[in-house]
């Protein structure tokens, strides 16, 4: 494994970080990385906070890494199995060692908002999309990867500032608020 690159990598995200993003590797295996990403405003995500895995093979970069997704989202199974990309390894033959882990988040978002299918997708609608979004926050505060690296996060902060919380019985529930466009 090139540590020296991956160090230059996570050296250029924290310089020049991908929009609305947060990537880390583990301190003590560069080869283990997590990232978050916001849903987009104008999708049925919009409000979610999604957390996916990059597992980088001992030849990275010459081999390409397994992808997966962590919080449940409506697009992806969040199984911890590989998401069929041109850029994991479900296709080494497709992989460039020219790409990094700025390539591979930005390339597994951008196939996050389509709707082709591939192995590791899920058929939902609308509104589960949007119900998934709606709790993935609350999940992800409950995962050990997420309070280890992404704890007091802008984008988690930015998210709830536009949340009001909901009591009931004994639990907190957070819901957005929606704004209603009167005409």
């Amino acid at each position: 494994m090139n540590v020296k690159r991956l160090q230059k990598e996570l050296r250029e995200l924290h310089k020049d970080p991908i929009s609305n993003c947060i990537a880390l590797p583990f301190e003590e295996n560069i080869s283990q990385w997590r990232f978050i990403f916001k849903g987009a405003d104008d999708t049925d995500y919009k409000g979610g906070l999604y957390m996916g895995s990059i597992v980088l093979p001992e030849q990275y970069p010459f081999a390409p890494p397994r992808i997966s997704m962590i919080t449940p989202n409506g697009r992806f199974k969040a199984d911890g199995k590989s998401i069929c990309l041109s850029i994991s390894d479900w296709h080494p033959e497709s992989w460039n060692p020219a790409w990094g882990v700025r390539a591979i988040i930005i390339g597994l978002i951008s196939f996050f908002y389509d709707s082709k299918n591939t192995a590791g997708a899920v058929k939902t609608n609308s509104a589960q999309k949007r119900e998934f979004a709606e709790k993935s926050i609350v999940f992800n505060r409950q995962h050990v990867d997420y309070q280890r690296l992404f704890g007091d996060n802008d984008i988690e902060n930015e998210l709830t500032n536009n949340m009001k919380p909901i009591f009931t019985n004994k639990t907190v529930i957070i819901k957005r608020k929606r704004s209603i466009n009167k005409k």
